[in-house]
């Protein structure tokens, strides 16, 4: 009896510390959940897409919707331009969701004027095109544009939304379904850092993505070196595990996923759009090594 006592106790032991562990392989990047920021590396995006109007639209209406940013080792310049065509004349309200949190940002509104085809001064920052008869918003970066709020990472935008005075939205864009943008560019190498589970290795990681007519192409890239060689180890991405991987004799692995589907997807409920992290993970669940787009 002690004996089977004394085997039950170390099973339950065990179960305990292997679902520990798993536990720490899914929280293991939690802090990683936003693109751009305080990145090793280089990063930019590039977005044209058409807003979708809502039912309450006005009739002849259109927003086309461009987004260019870029994170050097931290510094990001962003502009984000609107032409609209066909909006009566009156305030507007831009807002944007975020990919990281879900929140929801104010970025600034803008006016039409009676006649704005040749005459749109907007809040003072937003710039008229007499020749085509479009009404320019530029957010960020961009000389005269109005600026981003202060802390505001333009590279987590995950939707825009064009609402009139009374708060009614107009028009909505989704930046993260691939699918739906006219056209979409997306190139990110980042430096990757040894995790407590390894603390010799090091690395790279390399993000790619190219959405077009629907069709997406791209890849997720992770080389490390340093590693325990001969090991069998994890992949995560954004800390879901994706894939199994091994390192060779000298302790080096190159790892390479490829978007599955029109969505597409790298892991389970990531596509390339979304991808913030890619880490290792030995068969323990410790990071051996990780790095953040």
């Amino acid at each position: 009896m002690k004996t089977i006592s004394k085997f039950l106790a170390i099973s339950l032991l065990a179960v305990a510390c292997c679902a520990s562990l798993g536990f720490s392989v899914a929280r293991a990047d939690e802090n990683d959940d936003e693109q751009g920021g305080e990145i090793q590396g280089t990063e930019s995006l590039d977005v044209e897409i058409a807003m979708t109007p809502t039912a309450a639209a006005p009739a002849g209406s259109s927003i086309q919707l461009s987004l260019e940013a870029e994170d050097d080792e931290g510094t990001t310049q962003a502009t984000l331009k609107l032409e609209t065509q066909g909006l009566p004349a009156g305030t507007y309200s831009v807002s944007v969701t975020l990919k990281s949190n879900g929140s929801t940002v104010a970025l600034g509104s803008f006016t039409v004027s009676s006649g704005d085809d040749e005459d749109n001064q907007g809040d003072d920052d937003s710039q008229g095109d007499e020749d085509q008869g479009n009404n320019e918003v530029v957010f960020g970066s961009a000389e005269g544009g109005i600026p981003f709020p202060a802390n505001f990472n333009p590279l987590d935008i995950a939707t825009v939304s064009v609402a009139d005075a009374s708060g009614v939205v107009l028009f909505t864009a989704d930046l993260t379904t691939l699918s739906s943008t006219a056209s979409m560019n997306l190139n990110a190498n980042v430096q990757a850092v040894s995790g407590p589970g390894d603390p010799g290795a090091a690395g790279n990681a390399a993000l790619t993505a190219f959405a077009k007519r629907g069709a997406t192409k791209g890849s997720l890239q992770l080389s490390g070196r340093g590693l325990p060689p001969s090991s069998a180890l994890m992949v995560a991405v954004n800390g879901i595990s994706a894939k199994k991987a091994n390192s060779d004799k000298s302790g080096n692995v190159n790892v390479m996923l490829k978007p599955k589907g029109k969505t597409g997807t790298v892991a389970p409920g990531v596509n390339l759009s979304r991808v913030t992290s890619i880490s290792l993970h030995d068969q323990f669940g410790n990071v051996l090594l990780s790095a953040k787009f």
